[in-house]
């Protein structure tokens, strides 16, 4: 293998994906570029293997080859064995990388038994991986949302070629492989008679069309890896566990289709002071022991700003104090939440004589 991504992301090799998730979280919040300290190609060293490792097709490549194939490589095998052996049908892989769906195949037969054909859809609506990221940030910023940077190492399409796979104006000619057609037709003799699959011509990528001279710099293959830097906007009051949806902004299709979407999966980091509760946030605000009996005005400071608070005489601990509209956003979009600051009397660990002299007296009032 050129580079261990389990390495990069100090798991094991059979760590499961929770594992995987976790050692990077931990790790590219230590290394990014946006902290003291940071360090940007590590950051993106683990941007690169955590892409790979999370996703089960890449990562089964990975584990088996020792890369991920982008479309250009060979295939690997893939089929249908009969129930009870000694029959198996390959059906291989689209040239975008996905095994192809028996229930087409199946489809094709039948369509051959009774006529005509379905064929498969046009390739230009073949859409490309989509991706998935998880992004870390602050509990204020849940809150309030949060504009962020993300660089992705994706498939894309071709800057130079602008995905034609030819040198910029060079000519395309019908494609010899597939006769223009953009798919190609292989026919398999089985028990139930002739089964015809329809699979994406690899020489033209489903275009029909190939370039006179490939271009230069993706070697005809239309797409090439890169890292794109991505604006992402967390939006007021996201709770972590739902998920940020981006059109168009995963991976190149390898078919000439549309790119795939963009999932953004925000991870709250926890804080001590506050918890989200539906749309309220809880606020857990410790006063001494004077102040609870007594009563007292207090100043403290919450998501919105330092506030003057009045602590009731005789307050105890767990009791709560509400403040109208100075929680989360609410997820409709329209008004917030409310702020519940739970009391925590703080009991001193050690008092004076004169203290001790005083407790005992309320003891002998009961109190």
């Amino acid at each position: 293998m050129s580079k261990d991504y389990y390495t990069v992301l100090g798991v094991a090799h059979n760590a499961t994906k929770d594992e995987i998730k976790k050692a990077y979280r931990k790790l590219a919040h230590q290394h990014h570029p946006d902290k003291k300290g940071g360090d940007e190609a590590r950051f993106k060293e683990l941007s690169e293997a955590y892409q790979i490792l999370s996703d089960d097709q890449k990562r089964a490549q990975y584990d088996r080859f020792g890369r991920v194939f982008d479309g250009a490589g060979g295939s690997r095998p893939g089929g249908f064995e009969w129930p009870g052996g000694g029959f198996r049908m390959d059906f291989g892989e689209d040239h975008d990388g996905q095994h192809s769906d028996f229930s087409d195949v199946f489809e094709d037969f039948m369509g051959n038994i009774f006529g005509g054909g379905r064929g498969r859809s046009k390739t230009n609506e073949r859409k490309g991986k989509d991706i998935h990221v998880d992004i870390e940030v602050t509990f204020t910023e849940s809150i309030f949302g949060v504009k962020k940077d993300i660089e992705l190492a994706k498939l894309m399409r071709c800057v130079r070629c602008n995905g034609l796979g030819g040198e910029p104006g060079t000519m395309l000619h019908k494609c010899g492989t597939c006769q223009g057609a953009g798919n190609v037709k292989r026919t398999h003799q089985t028990i139930l008679g002739a089964l015809t699959q329809v699979s994406i011509c690899a020489a033209c990528a489903g275009t029909g069309q190939v370039p006179e001279t490939p271009c230069s710099q993706c070697r005809g293959r239309r797409i090439e890896q890169a890292i794109e830097r991505i604006e992402v906007f967390i939006p007021k009051g996201m709770n972590e566990g739902e998920v940020l949806k981006i059109t168009g902004k995963g991976e190149a299709s390898l078919a000439g289709g549309i790119p795939g979407d963009l999932f953004i999966h925000p991870y709250v980091q926890p804080q001590e002071m506050f918890r989200r509760q539906g749309d309220d946030i809880v606020m857990i605000l410790s006063v001494k022991l004077s102040q609870a009996i007594l009563g007292d005005t207090i100043s403290a400071k919450t998501l919105d700003g330092g506030i003057d608070l009045k602590i009731p005489e005789g307050t105890q601990t767990g009791d709560v104090l509400r403040l109208r509209g100075k929680g989360a956003f609410a997820s409709s979009g329209y008004g917030r939440g409310n702020l519940l600051i739970e009391m925590k009397v703080e009991m001193p660990r050690k008092v004076s004589r004169a203290v001790k002299t005083i407790i005992y007296e309320l003891k002998k009032e009961g109190l």
